[in-house]
């Protein structure tokens, strides 16, 4: 934790830097701007209208972080908003966002369950092919009978 304090200025450089990159400036739900806050489980950044609705969600599904100086952000945070707001919306099946700022509250909050709870729109991970562990062609001949009775004299 010290070495987060004694960075604090390098890191909101830093995190400005990934905050006014084109893909970050535009809220990653619903396009408005400015992005004033961070949703550093998903890497997005947003404006405070959605930071208001993710707030309410429970930090489970998103966990909102100010960008604007209030909050101390450490190193990994900062690698999780890197990829930035096109990487986590194609992780979540909605690049580019599908909302816009003029949405209903209503519309927002049931867009960010189906989005980030639900993950509605998220494409299917396909799990890889199990190996073919067994084939009928290749299969080995049965070792040969033993007489059970036979190995007893019998």
């Amino acid at each position: 934790m010290d070495d987060v304090r004694k960075n604090d200025k390098k890191a909101h450089a830093e995190l400005q830097r990934i905050r006014w990159r084109p893909d970050n400036s535009r809220c990653a739900d619903c396009a408005a701007t400015p992005t004033v806050w961070a949703i550093v489980n998903h890497g997005a950044f947003v404006c405070l209208r959605c930071a208001s609705v993710h707030r309410s969600l429970g930090t489970h599904i998103s966990k909102p972080k100010g960008c604007t100086g209030t909050y101390l952000w450490g190193p990994d945070e900062l690698d999780a908003m890197r990829p930035g707001n096109r990487a986590a919306n194609k992780v979540l099946g909605c690049d580019p966002p599908r909302l816009t700022p003029d949405v209903s509250d209503a519309a927002l909050r049931e867009h960010l369950v189906d989005k980030y709870e639900k993950k509605r729109w998220a494409p299917k991970i396909q799990p890889p092919e199990p190996p073919d562990l067994m084939t009928f062609e290749d299969a080995p001949t049965p070792p040969p009978e033993e007489d059970f009775f036979a190995s007893f004299g019998v």
